[in-house]
């Protein structure tokens, strides 16, 4: 009797505080601002390799041009910024990584609305392929961050 007792009390307050979470947590997660990105520009510091600018910028274009446009989302422009490149941060592979800084700017008053700055890393075996990886790392979490579609590897 004394178990069946224990067993009720011990679900009781499982599910007691398993609601409470449900209710609290509510509040902390907010749905992700959605922009209706238009057009890009990307700079960079004098050490990042061309490759590295123009595999960003290119992936990021065709990712917009892939994009359904959202008619009820602000429209921005994205300016990325690719600095404090090191490249061969590994002996072991090839390994680079870069700061990278995006702002979403206003296509209506020229505002910044949205930054976000977050650092890329990537590796591969062969060095000829070294700066393409990290324009695709780049491009990646550019996507991601500002919900454009990958574009079809027919084009």
């Amino acid at each position: 009797m004394f178990l069946r007792f224990c067993h009720a009390a011990i679900a009781l307050l499982l599910s007691v505080l398993l609601s409470s979470c449900g209710m609290a947590g509510a509040g902390f997660f907010t749905p992700r601002k959605v922009y209706d990105v238009r057009d890009l520009t990307v700079l960079a510091d004098v050490r990042v390799p061309k490759a590295v600018i123009i595999g960003t910028d290119s992936r990021i274009a065709a990712a917009i041009a892939a994009t359904v446009p959202r008619p009820e989302a602000p429209p921005v422009v994205l300016s990325v910024r690719i600095g404090s490149y090191r490249p061969d941060i590994s002996p072991l592979n090839r390994r680079s990584e870069a700061t990278v800084t995006v702002t979403a700017v206003s296509v209506i008053d020229g505002s910044p609305v949205a930054i976000a700055t977050f650092p890329v890393t990537s590796g591969t075996e062969n060095p000829d392929f070294e700066a393409e990886a990290l324009a695709e790392a780049a491009a990646a979490r550019i996507r991601s961050l500002f919900v454009l579609s990958m574009p079809s590897a027919r084009q």
